[in-house]
């Protein structure tokens, strides 16, 4: 039988902890690694009826408004910075009360 001193126990205890963290920082390291971060979003829908939409969607930085019916999707146009600056500019002010 081994007799350990408490000086010897508390080293094994951290040796155990130490091992235990690097093997958890394994893990989580190879869990982060093969989740992937979505590049694709869909930011807004309109339907048309008739299973038709037109829809905003992101990729990355950029942004798309698309158009679908039942057998097709269409590309309307690529949007970029100047379209929401147009937009923000065309949309009236509210009165101050």
């Amino acid at each position: 039988m081994f007799a350990w001193n408490s000086e010897d126990a508390a080293q094994r205890t951290k040796t155990a902890s130490s091992r235990l963290a690097a093997i958890l920082r394994r893990i989580f390291s190879m869990a982060a690694s093969n989740r992937r971060e979505r590049r694709l979003r869909l930011c807004e829908t309109l339907s048309l009826g008739e299973k038709r939409f037109i829809a905003v969607v992101e990729y990355g930085k950029q942004k798309f408004l698309l158009a679908g019916t039942q057998q097709n999707i269409s590309l309307l146009k690529s949007l970029d910075e100047s379209v929401r600056v147009t937009d923000r500019a065309s949309q009236p002010e509210s009165e101050p009360d």
